[in-house]
C-alpha cells in the first residue's frame, strides 16, 4: 500500500507532466499560427491591418462585412491592426477538434523541410 506522501508525490508529478504537455501543445499551436499569419503580413511589420486580414481570409465563406466584424472583435483595443500574437491566441482558443489536424500538419511540414534540406546537401 502507498503512503500518503507517495500518493501526493505521484499526483503532483502527474499534474506537472500534464502541465508540461499542455505548455508544449500551446507552443505548437502558436508556432502553427505564427507561420500562417507571417504569410498574411505582407509588409512584415508583425501586424495585420484589416486590408491584409481581408486579403488573406477572404475565401467566399465570410463576407467582407463578417470579416470586418471578426477583425474588430479580435482587435479589442481598436488600434486597427492585429499583432500576430493576439491573432494566434484568438485562433488557438477556437481550435477544438482541429488541434490534432494542425499538429499533424506542422509535424509533416517539419519532416518535409528536413527531407528537402537533406536532399540539398546530398546534391551539392
Amino acid at each position: 500500500m502507498l503512503s500518503c506522501t507517495k500518493m501526493i508525490t505521484m499526483c503532483l508529478q502527474s499534474s506537472k507532466q500534464k502541465h508540461l504537455q499542455l505548455q508544449h501543445q500551446q507552443k505548437e499551436q502558436q508556432n502553427i499560427f505564427h507561420d500562417i499569419f507571417r504569410r498574411a503580413d505582407k509588409n512584415d511589420d508583425g501586424k495585420l491591418s484589416f486590408e491584409e486580414f481581408n486579403a488573406y481570409f477572404a475565401d467566399g465563406v465570410l463576407t467582407t462585412e463578417e470579416l470586418k466584424e471578426l477583425f474588430h472583435s479580435i482587435d479589442e483595443q481598436q488600434n486597427k491592426n492585429l499583432d500576430t500574437e493576439k491573432l494566434s491566441d484568438y485562433f488557438s482558443q477556437h481550435l477544438g477538434e482541429y488541434l490534432n489536424v494542425f499538429s499533424a500538419l506542422e509535424s509533416l511540414n517539419v519532416a518535409i523541410s528536413k527531407a528537402v534540406d537533406k536532399t540539398k546537401e546530398v546534391r551539392q
